[in-house]
């Protein structure tokens, strides 16, 4: 059950200001201190808006709230992780809600920010949406039932993305994806899988997929910017092919650091709006690094410019 908002911020004879929906997870990484959140809404009450905030106490309740309370408001902000993002906006373009999203970066890695070059100082991204422009987005949308801001992926580090602890998310960073992802490589299992886009058909056994539609994957990936448009109706396909020897793993690491995937025998990489994988086996998935099951055969759709979002 949803409680009351905790925050509530007017001043006298104000009603009629535009209404804001503040959705906190206070467990993100850099949201432990009280004092951001207290900058956060004093910044949007300057900013001329009438302020509701909550704060999640669980998972799933940013989604909840966001489906319940977003059409009542005239703008919804989430400060948190990107799980938290993925949640928020899983529910306004799952129900169809139109109102514009903004988001203040507070998570370990921030893969969505850093595509969008969104501030990291509370304050600062909270004025840039006060500020700033609406702008139409898409989202990826996985077996007709989950959405994702930026990515879906299988394989190796996508479990680590969902079970590294918390605490090591907030002390470590994306280094605790590969602290997570170094008790995977032991026994580097891979998946055989037949990946079918919209001109090409790859298969082969895959060490890690990725369909993404950001610059950033988990800290540990990088797509150069004049690759990735977030509002091109196209995802990133990125497949990472089992590797044999050390050369082949050299070749793996050396593309993952200069994010330059063309020519290199151990990657297949295209651009997308859909995708199907099919299986022998069902691969775990992850979200927006968040855990989805998976099953034999999976579609993946770009619905293109699905959210309105302020930055």
């Amino acid at each position: 059950m949803i409680g009351m908002p905790i925050i509530k911020s007017i001043r006298d004879g104000d009603e009629k200001m535009p209404k804001l929906l503040l959705i906190v997870n206070p467990a993100a990484g850099k949201m432990r201190s009280k004092t951001a959140l207290f900058t956060i809404v004093d910044t949007f009450c300057r900013g001329g808006y009438q302020v509701t905030t909550y704060i999640t106490a669980a998972r799933d309740e940013a989604r909840r709230v966001a489906a319940l309370w977003a059409p009542e408001h005239d703008l919804v902000v989430c400060c948190g992780g990107d799980g938290t993002l993925n949640e928020v906006m899983d529910a306004l373009v799952g129900h169809k809600i139109t109102v514009p999203l903004g988001y203040i970066p507070a998570g370990s890695t921030n893969d969505f920010a850093s595509s969008l070059k969104l501030s990291l100082q509370p304050q600062k991204a909270a004025l840039a949406i006060v500020n700033g422009k609406e702008s139409a987005i898409d989202v990826g949308v996985f077996n007709r039932e989950r959405r994702f801001a930026y990515i879906a992926s299988f394989g190796v580090f996508t479990a680590a993305s969902y079970s590294a602890p918390q605490a090591a998310k907030n002390m470590w960073g994306h280094f605790a994806y590969i602290l997570e992802g170094l008790k995977e490589l032991s026994t580097i299992q891979s998946y055989p899988v037949r990946v079918m886009t919209d001109e090409r058909v790859f298969e082969n056994d895959y060490l890690f997929g990725a369909v993404c539609n950001s610059t950033s994957v988990a800290g540990l990936v990088h797509l150069n910017q004049g690759v990735v448009d977030m509002s091109d109706g196209l995802f990133e396909l990125i497949l990472v092919r089992r590797p044999k020897s050390v050369a082949d793993l050299s070749k793996i690491l050396q593309s993952l650091n200069t994010g330059k995937f063309d020519g290199n025998d151990m990657f297949d990489f295209c651009k997308t709006s859909s995708v199907t994988f099919s299986s022998d086996s069902s691969m775990p998935w992850s979200l927006d690094g968040e855990y989805q099951a998976g099953c034999q055969n999976v579609t993946i759709e770009n619905q293109h410019n699905a959210l309105n979002f302020r930055h």
